[in-house]
């Protein structure tokens, strides 16, 4: 070949060159990277756990007790690993108190279920994600994740309803479905001592591997002291259809732990046959009064001739500074009959309807306007064929008979022979509902713990603050604010 040929060829060659570096490809750089990348199979990921204060969780993130140091959650820079590498099916022990960091290396975190193996009524934990720098993750993504699994949607929800519980679908499983970016979960409550959980959790590698993971995560004991929980309702028990739940603590539980008490409660309720009945209720703090009152209720009257039954799995759960619930709970009793009492001090008469249809309607006499009787619905509290009435404001002690007390300002529907020239006229009694002798046993003989007494027409109103049980008087937005998990 000549010289003057070779050249030629390559020039020629340099030409085709580049006009191919010119001309548009159909292949996009990147993509040509990332399938390049994709072409081997990527890590397997690399699970951690620890246990972390219970700050905040972006904060919790930094302060893993077996974590080694990392950066601010705020920080752009990726946090440092968090915890123990984990491989899935171990066990791991964790202390009690604290919460529980779940991360994952190499991998998107696409769901998780954390529940207490030992009480399975109660919901995985709904926890909090956070990405790679340690940042939690957009509170609606996390809203989304739960809409679709069988914990409370609303954060969880302050209302709790019975089967199906409030917010939850009726899916077997209870694995939440991260966001996206997810790198890292954290439980929203506390790790109950002398507990086993079980942890589950799916992350999807960048070749698009879907990854499983299972743990039986064990937490240890403790030296705390055991704070009692108790109820008023005993199993077995009638109950009328105002009948709140009561749960009352030996001392006052701390509001830092109020979740972790509350989110372990549940009602569930049936009808007489056993099929499940859905009741929309709440659980409220009451103010203490000195020990800490935790009530529910339903936002309407319960339904007639149902079974309510009600675990509080609390033992061991933190209630305040070196203080846990002492034991565990549980009751099962009945609604009976829907009776409902209404008095009027306008038209001064006693109605009593049942299922609905009336069965007594008395002449009465309410409080006078020096003592008035409240308005608003008042709640059958005790029963006593034989009651002193004393007051110290009105100077008086009067031996009475078929006392129904219905608030514990004093209020009562007895007999009150001395003022029945008064009933169906006019008001004289000191507050409470005065009826004939005989007209007073009959009520008294059909009146059962937590009838509603359903009181108007007077110039005063029942207040929030005046008797063990003010559940009524709260509107149904009041009484939903007062829960934990509001």
């Amino acid at each position: 070949m000549s010289p003057t040929k070779f050249r030629g060829t390559v020039a020629a060659l340099a030409a085709v060159a580049l006009l191919a570096a010119c001309t548009p490809s159909d292949s996009d750089p990147d993509s040509t990277r990332k399938e390049a990348a994709t072409s081997q199979a990527s890590p397997h990921p690399v699970f951690r756990i620890a246990d972390v204060d219970d700050a905040d969780p972006a904060d919790s993130a930094a302060s893993g007790s077996t974590a080694e140091a990392t950066s601010s959650p705020s920080s752009t820079a990726t946090a440092q690993p968090i915890g123990e590498v984990v491989k899935t099916g171990a066990e791991v022990d964790l202390e009690p108190g604290r919460r529980i960091s779940f991360s994952v290396e190499g991998a998107e975190l696409t769901g998780i279920s954390f529940s207490d193996a030992d009480h399975p009524r109660m919901s995985a934990d709904p926890g909090v994600f956070l990405d790679a720098s340690g940042t939690s993750l957009d509170p609606e993504s996390d809203d989304e994740a739960k809409a679709g699994s069988s914990t409370p949607v609303e954060s969880p929800s302050a209302e709790s309803t019975s089967t199906p519980t409030e917010g939850s679908s009726e899916d077997d499983s209870d694995e939440i479905s991260a966001p996206p970016e997810s790198a890292q979960w954290i439980s929203e409550y506390d790790l109950v001592a002398d507990s086993t959980y079980e942890l589950t959790a799916t992350a999807t590698t960048p070749d698009g591997q879907e990854h499983e993971f299972t743990s039986a995560v064990k937490v240890t004991d403790t030296d705390a002291s055991a704070m009692a929980v108790r109820t008023v309702l005993s199993d077995d028990q009638t109950v009328g259809v105002a009948a709140p739940i009561i749960l009352t603590f030996a001392s006052t539980v701390s509001k830092k732990y109020r979740d972790d008490v509350e989110r372990r409660l549940s009602v569930e309720v049936a009808d007489e046959d056993g099929k499940e009945r859905t009741v929309e209720g709440s659980w409220a703090w009451l103010p203490d009064d000195p020990q800490s009152r935790l009530h529910f209720r339903p936002k309407e009257y319960w339904p007639a001739h149902s079974k309510v039954s009600v675990d509080a799995p609390l033992k061991n759960v933190p209630t305040a500074k070196s203080r846990v619930g002492g034991n565990d709970l549980t009751i099962d009793f009945e609604i009976g009959r829907e009776q409902i009492v209404e008095a009027s001090a306008k038209t001064h008469r006693m109605v009593v309807t049942r299922e609905g249809k009336e069965i007594m309607n008395f002449p009465t006499s309410l409080g006078s306007p020096q003592a008035p009787s409240y308005n608003g619905i008042h709640v059958v509290m005790s029963k006593h064929p034989n009651y002193t009435m004393t007051s110290e404001r009105w100077d008086y002690e009067t031996p009475t008979q078929w006392a129904v007390r219905i608030h514990n300002n004093g209020e009562f529907v007895h007999a009150a022979p001395w003022s029945t020239g008064a009933q169906g006229s006019r008001n004289v009694s000191h507050g409470c509902i005065n009826l004939s002798t005989a007209r007073a046993k009959e009520y008294y003989d059909t009146a059962i713990y937590g009838d509603p007494v359903v009181i108007k027409g007077s110039s005063v109103d029942l207040s929030t603050k005046a008797s063990d049980i003010s559940d009524w008087v709260y509107d149904w937005d009041e009484w939903k604010k007062l829960s934990a998990l509001d």
